[in-house]
């Protein structure tokens, strides 16, 4: 008896056992639902963090982008001579007092106008004077833009070299190679010779005889450098008109004052009077 009641007892505790298993597996499952959005919150709480990094850092490297392109493509303009080219690049010579460089600017895409001329391609003429506007990219010079009002000159350094000079004088000698020419003043006259082989010559029309033309008695004003010892005329210009040489005009002046000096002295002299009597003398006889 005894022993059944003992196991009654034992049996009465497991259902309770049991009973409060279920109901705790119950409230268990209420437990776990109510940690799952504590568990979710802590998962995602980290997301808008890395997003807001990448967005950041992307942002932070778009600018970057932005900020060197358009650096690298900002527009710069210079002026120099054109030394080389062919179908998509020139080079162009700048710089002044014996500091000189030279550039290649690719012109594949460029916009080329040379005087009133638009540029479709092909190599461009050596000694253009050019502007250019152009920008870097990945160390390449890319042209936009190529402006020439058609005119040409030498290179900087070629000028800086043979340093350009002027004088004037009077045409004593020419054939079609060279020139001679008187020059000076106040008595110290002397001759120079030019290499006229390559000079512009601008001689206008003499209205008197029609002609026009280099020659003799001419004066002119020349531009010309010095190169192993000659005169090279870069160009010669000239009215037309024919003078006497700078010795002859200077000599002529000299006798006419030494007329004029002499004339006066021989009047302040006296024997201008003495003169004149006799010449009354001898009109009276």
């Amino acid at each position: 008896m005894n022993y059944k009641k003992l196991t009654a007892v034992f049996m009465a505790l497991g259902i309770a056992a049991t009973c409060f298993s279920g109901c705790g597996l119950t409230e268990g499952n209420g437990g776990t639902s109510a940690s799952e959005p504590t568990k979710a919150a802590a998962t995602a709480a980290p997301k808008p963090t890395k997003a807001a990094a990448q967005t950041g850092s992307g942002s932070q490297s778009g600018n970057t982008g932005n900020t060197s392109s358009e650096a690298e493509k900002e527009i710069t303009y210079i002026n120099g001579v054109l030394t080389d080219s062919d179908e998509d690049s020139v080079t162009i010579e700048y710089g002044s007092d014996g500091d000189f460089n030279q550039t290649t600017f690719d012109i594949s895409n460029a916009d080329i106008q040379i005087g009133e001329n638009k540029k479709q391609g092909g190599p461009l003429a050596a000694n253009l004077n050019l502007k250019i506007g152009y920008y870097v990219e990945n160390g390449d010079y890319i042209a936009v833009s190529v402006y020439g009002d058609g005119s040409e000159s030498m290179t900087p350094s070629w000028v800086y070299n043979y340093e350009m000079k002027s004088v004037s004088g009077n045409v004593r000698y020419n054939d079609d190679s060279t020139m001679t020419i008187e020059t000076g003043s106040d008595g110290d006259f002397y001759e120079m010779t030019f290499d006229i082989s390559s000079a512009e010559l601008d001689i206008q029309v003499d209205e008197v005889i029609g002609v026009s033309g280099l020659r003799t008695s001419l004066n002119v004003d020349v531009n010309y450098y010095v190169k192993d010892g000659v005169n090279i005329a870069t160009y010669v210009y000239s009215d037309g008109t024919e003078y006497f040489s700078p010795s002859q005009l200077y000599n002529m002046e000299q006798r006419n004052t030494q007329a004029e000096e002499d004339t006066q002295e021989y009047e302040e002299s006296g024997d201008a009077d003495y003169i004149d009597e006799e010449e009354e003398t001898s009109e009276d006889y």
